[in-house]
């Protein structure tokens, strides 16, 4: 690619404006090779170093590379380049979406679609203004835009400039060719834009200094709402401020005079030197210096359409003698009076030789005339250009052009000669012009003046509206223009209005605000402001506060995000938060901040004065963090208003302290960070050196047990973490209602029962409860209906033996083994819980002459199953067990009526686990049995026993997601006794005959505590005591060696059982509970049955037994025997 000669202009590496490092983007800082570092200071000099970056001096006078090391490009951003139209074939402009053109209403032989006027291909100004903003950076590139990842959407002008014909469309016909003001609004229509650069405008000749009237005098615009579209669609209108050599800026960028509400959206901009002083072309600030900013536009490097002009050709055909004064001038200005003078002696030579013929009649060839005088005027305009060290193709024409039009010249000369001549012209000058230009293809060239600065402002605009894109024109504006570094007098002044814009300052916020600007930070992100704030008026020079005394400073937070500012900020301005939190890590010394409904204030600094609303929230501290809010003046809490203090261990947390406090009702919340509140745990959360008055109307409780008990005292308010009543938030059933009572009796032992405590405290109502209730003691119950059903049992078989004492069936001198007990026992202790083996060896055997001939010995052993009635409210059904028993022991005939005995016995059952419980018990017991009556007729039994009932739970789970493992175990006292009479009627064969008893048993259990680690509890003393009634009738009878034999019995039990036992944690108060067990049945059936069958000297029985309509305990016991005689 070729590139224009230009005179570079080495830029200093940008100062940085302090030690702050930003957050590196994922991946790290972007070098400008595109690698990623750690380094943040190797990737700036990275960016400084690069042959690109630094082909001018424009991207370090404002820093760029702080923002090209986080990544910023423009992108998402588009910029409207409102120019002279752009050759959008430049590699500059490649990218897929990277350019299009803006429809305007030209004629078709204009420029329009944003691309350059047909007859001017020479045209570059718009190319390079459009890749000075925008360009893309390439591998191959010389330069790139300053926001390179930005689009453009190119709108042409159509300038006078080089265009004889722009002035007899536009002028002299009245055709709209110029649409250079009227883009603006289009542009903006569009929504597509956020940026619209105009690097154009018309040269002023007032004085800079002028005062605020007379500026608003002298460039007086009737708007009409031209330009309402920029503030609807919230666009920032960048305007070079012209090339006027030290006058004031021109009238398009003074344009918010006439319309103050635009001054938030307008930037007018001058070109200063990388040494900090005014290019000599530029025009200055003057009134617009409250929205003026200095850029880089001297021998800036940018794209453009390169071509050479012969301009030793075109001085050897319009030569010196044709045109002396144009060949002598020795400056810019004597070079255009020269060019004037020799058009205006041209037009006056043509009016005097008309004149002249006219009065004498003579012929006069118009046409000629004309001719000529277009064939001057492309001569002049020529040999203008061909005076510059590079010749300019545009020459003078715009202002040869111009004379034509005026109109007392076109009274004088005619509109058919100003026309004609036009037209002529304009054929005349393209056809030489295709002589002595040659285009050299897409390049790069530098050009210098406040073009070149506004292109420069509207790339910087671009990258901070996409680091900050949330953000509205009018903060972006004040961020851009504060950023600035100061150049001439120090404060915003006439000259260069606030100074150089610089990329490290902005991309920290603000340093001052010309209104009360809204911050919008989306929700799930934070932005942080390090520049200290002020009032835009502190930083007036004299001269410009004269004119704006009232650009006063001030905040409206909004978006669901968090603001940290971390400054000392001086605004007076309201700082308003309306949604999402901002932080005040710093100072806000003069603005008064209020938090509205959706807003919070945080923060570790000090504010001037701090009230909050209806759903205002005030949160000391930092995120997650504890902290301190201090108000010089008064805080004050209103009504619906929220404060929110973080806290920690006891002691530690959130405070605000002010001078005096308002608490108008509303609410507090307590928020533990990194810590669980604790019972008795107490905060000091607000102070007041003047006192507080008033008080909050509720508190958030942390949940359903803790809430902050609060105290009100001189000058200061404190929490206390209290506890309500377990009682008034559990369900009306059994179990919870007993924790509950234990839960509320024990408060005084919290330090003995924290491990509870601590876990259940905090939950809400449906997991206390839930919780409660999967630490329902139910394996108590299952070992209560455990030892029922043993002691039952036991009882049951030495009914049994006593029933088949009968003297003339006493088998004396013989042992007997019913039922296989000692392989049963063995199978079972060796394997529990395993199926159980069934074995092919006899069930029973009878060894005779062991023994003296009145004694005989048994041993015996069976099945038993059953199951007992869950704790009332629990869930799951019943709850059961199975196991065996073994007895063993002596019988012997007394008398001939009469028989007496004695047995041990063991009987080991196991509950089922279930739900993570479980209860198993052995009962060992001895056994002194009797009887005394015949076979018929009437008789008398009586049994006494007393033993040992060993019992053992455990409970095993999860505790609000801890787990926990109990277990206890008990060696309670057992005694049994029953008394019966029953008469027997028959023969041999068959016997039957009712029977009636009554039966006491009792089980004294212990204290008991259960150990491991859980809420452990501890069970109360409690005796089982039953005293039961019993009537029923029996039945055997004997047939060829088979003997059936059963009974049935109904029982009822007199003594009436609490149904609860008492149970109290370990290590807790004295206090205990009623856990509820199942309602006792005081009414139910039993019933046995059998059959032996004897031949020779064996016998084979099967018998079984089970309790009937019971539902407290229901069981059933099986045996089969195998008797041989020998």
């Amino acid at each position: 690619m070729a590139i224009a000669s230009f005179c570079l202009v080495q830029a200093g590496s940008a100062s940085a404006q302090s030690q702050y490092v930003p957050p590196a983007p994922t991946g790290g800082y972007v070098m400008a090779n595109g690698q990623r570092t750690a380094d943040y200071n190797a990737a700036l000099a990275s960016w400084r170093q690069d042959k690109q970056f630094s082909v001018d001096y424009t991207k370090g006078y404002l820093g760029l590379e702080y923002a090209y090391v986080l990544g910023l490009s423009g992108k998402g951003q588009t910029i409207g380049i409102n120019d002279a139209g752009v050759v959008m074939s430049h590699p500059s402009f490649a990218g897929s979406g990277k350019i299009a053109g803006l429809r305007t209403p030209v004629p078709a032989t204009y420029g329009n679609d944003g691309m350059v006027n047909p007859r001017r291909p020479w045209e570059i100004h718009g190319t390079h203004v459009a890749g000075t903003a925008a360009g893309d950076r390439l591998a191959n590139g010389v330069m790139f835009g300053n926001a390179f990842g930005a689009n453009i959407l190119s709108a042409t002008t159509n300038f006078a400039a080089g265009d004889f014909l722009w002035w007899r469309d536009q002028i002299l016909d009245n055709v709209m060719v110029a649409t250079a003001q009227e883009n603006i609004p289009a542009l903006a229509n569009t929504g597509r834009v956020r940026i619209i650069n105009n690097s154009w405008g018309s040269t002023s000749t007032q004085p800079y200094t002028l005062t605020p009237s007379q500026a608003r005098g002298a460039f007086q615009q009737t708007l009409n709402g031209l330009y309402d579209p920029v503030l609807k669609n919230d666009v920032l209108v960048v305007f070079s401020a012209g090339n006027g050599g030290g006058v004031h800026a021109s009238v398009d960028a003074v344009t918010p005079l006439n319309d103050l509400r635009l001054r938030s959206n307008w930037l007018s901009v001058t070109n200063y030197l990388v040494n900090g002083t005014a290019a000599s072309s530029t025009s200055l600030c003057g009134q617009t210096a409250t929205w003026c900013v200095s850029g880089p536009g001297s021998s800036v490097v940018s794209a453009a359409q390169t071509y050479l002009v012969d301009g030793t050709a075109i001085r050897a055909k319009y030569t010196r003698a044709m045109y002396p004064t144009i060949y002598a001038a020795t400056t810019l200005a004597q070079l255009q009076t020269a060019a004037v003078n020799a058009w205006l002696g041209v037009l006056t030579d043509y009016i005097v030789r008309r004149d002249i013929a006219q009065t004498l009649g003579r012929p006069f060839d118009e046409e000629a005339e004309r001719t000529k005088a277009a064939q001057q005027a492309v001569g002049i305009s020529l040999a203008y250009g061909a005076r510059f060290m590079t010749p300019d193709p545009d020459g003078y024409t715009s202002r040869l052009a111009q004379i034509l039009t005026i109109p007392g010249n076109v009274t004088l000369l005619g509109r058919d000669f100003s026309t004609s001549v036009l037209t002529q012209a304009n054929t005349l000058i393209t056809a030489e012009l295709q002589k002595y230009i040659s285009f050299t293809g897409p390049g790069y060239a530098a050009l210098t003046g406040t073009s070149m600065a506004a292109p420069n402002v509207s790339g910087f605009a671009a990258l901070l509206m996409e680091y900050f894109p949330e953000y509205k024109t009018g903060l972006i504006s004040d961020i851009l223009v504060s950023s600035s570094r100061d150049l001439d007098t120090p404060g915003v002044d006439l000259r260069s209005g606030w100074g150089a814009p610089q990329m490290a300052v902005a991309l920290r916020g603000p340093t001052a605000l010309r209104d009360t600007r809204e911050v919008t930070v989306a929700s799930g992100t934070t932005d942080i402001w390090s520049n200290p704030i002020t009032d835009a008026r502190d930083r007036y020079a004299a001269e410009v506060l004269a004119g704006f005394p009232n650009d006063i400073g001030g905040l409206v937070k909004r978006g669901g995000g968090e603001l940290i500012l971390t400054a000392a900020n001086s605004y007076s301005g309201p700082t308003r938060v309306e949604q999402g939190q901002l932080t005040v890590d710093g100072s806000l010394t003069r603005s008064a901040v209020t938090a509205v409904s959706g807003g919070i204030v945080a923060g570790n600094g000090s504010v001037a004065s701090l009230s909050a609303g209806s759903g205002g929230i005030v949160s000391p501290g930092s995120t997650g963090a504890l902290g301190r809010l201090t108000v010089a003046g008064t805080a004050s809490l209103g009504s619906g208003s929220q404060f929110v203090a973080d806290i920690g261990p006891a002691g530690t947390s959130d405070q605000l302290a002010a001078r005096s406090i308002v608490l108008g009702g509303g609410n507090l919340t307590l928020r533990p960070v990194n810590y669980v509140p604790r019972y008795g745990d107490s905060y000091t959360l607000l102070t007041a050196s003047n006192g507080i008055t008033g008080s909050f109307g509720s508190a958030t409780a942390f949940s359903a047990i803790l809430y902050p008990e609060l105290s009100y005292g001189a000058g200061r308010v404190t929490a206390a973490v209290g506890a309500r009543p377990y009682a008034s938030v559990v369900a009306a059933t059994p179990v919870q209602t007993a924790y509950a009572r234990l839960l509320d009796a024990n408060r005084s032992a919290y330090a003995s029962l924290r491990g509870t405590y601590d876990l259940l405290d905090l939950q809400d109502v449906g997991t206390i409860r839930g919780s409660l209730e999967a630490i329902a003691p139910r394996s108590e119950a299952t070992r209560r209906a455990i030892g029922t059903t043993a002691t039952d049992n036991i009882a049951r078989f030495y009914r049994d033996r006593l029933t088949a004492m009968t003297p003339d069936g006493f088998a004396g001198g013989t042992v007997a083994m019913i039922g296989k007990p000692l392989e049963f026992a063995a199978n079972a202790i060796a394997a529990p819980g395993r199926p159980q083996t069934v074995s092919d060896t006899p069930t029973s055997m009878v060894r005779e002459n062991m023994l003296p001939d009145n004694v005989s010995a048994y041993l015996a052993g069976g099945y038993i199953d059953g199951s007992g009635a869950a704790m009332p409210g629990t869930v799951g059904g019943r709850d059961p067990f199975d196991g065996f028993y073994i007895a063993g022991g002596v019988e012997a005939r007394v008398s001939d009526t009469g028989a007496l005995g004695f047995g041990l016995s063991y009987s080991d059952i196991d509950g089922d686990q279930r739900f993570g419980q479980s209860a198993k018990g052995e009962l060992i017991q001895g056994t002194l049995y009797g009887r005394l009556g015949g076979t018929l007729g009437p008789a008398l039994d009586a049994q006494f026993g007393a033993g040992v009932y060993q019992s053992s739970t455990r409970r095993q789970g999860s505790f609000v997601g801890t787990p926990f493992d109990l277990r206890s175990r008990d060696n309670a006292l057992a005694l049994s006794s029953e008394v019966g009479a029953s008469y027997m009627k028959g023969s041999g064969a068959l016997r039957f005959g009712p029977r009636v008893a009554i039966r006491t048993s009792s089980i004294d259990f212990t204290p008991t505590g259960e150990t491991g680690s859980g809420p452990a509890l501890t069970y109360g003393r409690d005796r089982f005591l039953s005293v039961q009634g019993r009537a029923g009738l029996q039945i055997d009878a004997t047939q060829g060696g088979f003997r059936p034999f059963a009974s049935a019995y109904y029982v009822h039990d007199f003594e009436g059982r609490p149904g609860y036992f008492n149970a109290g944690f370990v290590g807790g108060t004295r206090a205990q509970a009623r856990f509820l067990t199942a309602r006792q049945d005081r009414d139910w059936g039993e019933i046995s049955a059998g059959v032996a069958y004897r031949s020779g000297r064996a016998t084979v029985s099967l018998a079984a037994d089970s309790t009937v309509g019971r539902d407290d305990v229901r069981n059933q016991s099986y045996r089969a025997g195998l008797k041989l005689s020998f």
